[in-house]
C-alpha cells in the first residue's frame, strides 16, 4: 500500500505534456479512485474484526482484494468464506 501512496503522490507533481494526453484523463480517474482506497482500505483493516483477514495479491492495486471470513461463533463456527472484491473504475462518482 506504501507503494501505491507513493506513486499518486509523485503522479499528482508530474506537469507538462502529459496533462493533454486524452489518455491521462482515465488514468486520473483511476488515480481519484486510488486515492480514495487508500484511505479507506487503512480505516477497513484498522476496524477489521478479527475473524476477518484482508489480503491484497498486488500492493499496487488496491481495487482488488480477497477477504477472508473465519467465524468464531454461530451456525457457521469454524466455516472459512473466501471473498474476492474488485472496486469499479467509478467508485464514488456514480450517484444512484
Amino acid at each position: 500500500m506504501l507503494t501505491l501512496a507513493s506513486k499518486l503522490k509523485r503522479d499528482d507533481g508530474v506537469k507538462g505534456p502529459r496533462a493533454s494526453n486524452p489518455a491521462s484523463d482515465s488514468t486520473r480517474r483511476v488515480s481519484v479512485r486510488d486515492k480514495l482506497l487508500v484511505k479507506e482500505v487503512a480505516e477497513l483493516e484498522a476496524n477489521l474484526p478479527c475473524t476477518c483477514k484482508v489480503n491484497f495479491p498486488d500492493p499496487n492495486k488496491l481495487h482488488y482484494f480477497q477477504l477472508t471470513v473465519i467465524p468464531d461463533e454461530g451456525y457457521y463456527q469454524g466455516g472459512k468464506f473466501q471473498f474476492e472484491i474488485e472496486v469499479p473504475d467509478a467508485y464514488n462518482m456514480v450517484t444512484f
